[in-house]
C-alpha cells in the first residue's frame, strides 16, 4: 500500500473518533466502551490494522526524521497496537480504560488526537 493512501486512512480514522470525542464526549466514550466489551469486534479492528500497516511496511519498513520515515513511525505503532488488539485484547481494554475514565482528560486527548489526524493528513501531501 503507498504511504499516501495510509496516512490518508488513518488520519480520517483518527479525526472520525476525535472530532465527536471532543463534541460528545459522554455518547463516543460509551461508543468505545460498548466496542471494547466485544472481544470479536476487538479482535476484527486490530486484524484490520495488522493487515493496513503489514502492507504499508512491506514496500519499505525504514524510520527516519523525513515525512516518509515519521509516518512509519506511525505504522510501526499501529501494528503493535493492531497485534495488540488482536492477540491480547484484554490488555487494550485495561489500558484503554485507564486512559478513559478521566473525564477531564478526554477532551485534551480529543485536540492531540485532532492535532495528529491532522497532520497525517497533512503528511499525505509531503509523500
Amino acid at each position: 500500500m503507498e504511504l499516501q493512501t495510509f496516512t490518508i486512512i488513518i488520519g480520517l480514522f483518527i479525526l472520525l473518533l476525535a472530532l465527536p470525542l471532543l463534541i460528545s464526549g459522554e455518547k463516543t466514550f460509551a461508543f468505545v466502551q460498548e466496542l471494547l466489551r466485544n472481544e470479536w469486534h476487538l479482535r476484527c479492528v486490530g486484524a484490520v490494522i495488522v493487515v493496513i500497516t503489514v502492507l504499508t511496511l512491506k514496500q519499505n519498513y525504514s524510520i527516519g526524521t523525513d515525512a516518509a520515515g515519521l509516518i512509519r513511525i506511525v505504522a510501526w505503532l499501529g501494528l503493535i497496537k493492531g497485534l495488540t488488539a488482536a492477540w491480547f485484547p484484554a490488555k487494550l481494554v485495561s489500558l484503554t480504560n485507564k486512559v478513559f475514565d478521566d473525564a477531564g482528560t478526554r477532551p485534551v486527548l480529543a485536540v492531540v488526537a485532532i492535532a495528529i489526524g491532522a497532520l497525517l493528513l497533512y503528511g499525505s501531501e509531503l509523500v
